[in-house]
């Protein structure tokens, strides 16, 4: 028997058995890209084959692969993404994006599946025109786990809604202040008509100039959102 120390990806410490005994240190990787050092004891030579399979088995990333779209796009990440599940879209495709000028080299398409799969948040805020505005609650995915499934994370999102207007969030206010992807407002899916099908929702602040800046950013009518 030896110890064998293995460069891999960083871990929560978690005990965890395979392969009838073996013994070693393992959880789920914060970030795809971070690297840590894993300990196993032991591990007989002639099985190590055997069990660094299983242990790589085990370790996948939590946003491994991204899932093809089985139903309409709501929201499409499109830029410095890492997972993509739509083709690359050049000036001449027409169409919502091309009318936008929207151009990649492939992106991450969300469906409505997709995004009701992550977890679920919900946001009450007074919302609407001025002098006619209602208490609405907003729910959906954070928009920080929709950038990390699309391999965005730790990047600045530029959300376009439908006529073009664009705002710009780095992943500084998006960790520090966790707005959503709202798909739904009072408990029914949100439509194109409407602030749908997808809208930017900020909790709630009182601090003034915090909450002039956000009003900026809460696009609603999302058709798109650039990832630099």
């Amino acid at each position: 028997m030896s110890d064998v120390l293995l460069l891999a990806r960083r871990f929560t410490t978690q005990g965890a058995k395979v392969n009838g005994g073996l013994k070693f240190e393992l959880g789920l990787p914060p970030k795809p890209d971070s690297v840590g050092i894993i300990l196993l004891t032991g591990v007989p030579p002639m099985r190590l084959t055997l069990s660094l399979s299983l242990l790589f088995t085990a370790a996948m990333p939590v946003w491994a692969e991204m899932p093809a779209p089985k139903g309409h796009v709501l929201l499409t990440l499109g830029g410095a993404v890492t997972e993509t599940n739509l083709p690359a879209r050049s000036e001449n495709d027409g169409g919502l994006l091309g009318y936008l000028e929207v151009q990649h080299e492939g992106a991450a398409g969300f469906d409505a599946v997709t995004l009701d799969g992550l977890q679920q948040f919900e946001i009450a805020i007074a919302y609407g025109p001025e002098g006619n505005q209602r208490d609405i609650t907003f729910s959906g995915p954070r928009l920080s786990d929709v950038m990390t499934m699309a391999g965005a994370d730790g990047k600045t999102a530029k959300p376009m809604a439908m006529d073009g207007y664009q705002a710009e969030i780095p992943w500084s206010s998006i960790a520090a202040h966790q707005p959503i992807v709202a798909t739904h407002a009072n408990g029914s899916p949100m439509g194109i008509g409407g602030y749908g099908p997808t809208m930017i929702v900020f909790p709630p602040t009182d601090d003034v100039d915090l909450a002039q800046e956000q009003a900026s950013q809460q696009v609603w009518a999302l058709a798109y959102i650039g990832v630099e």
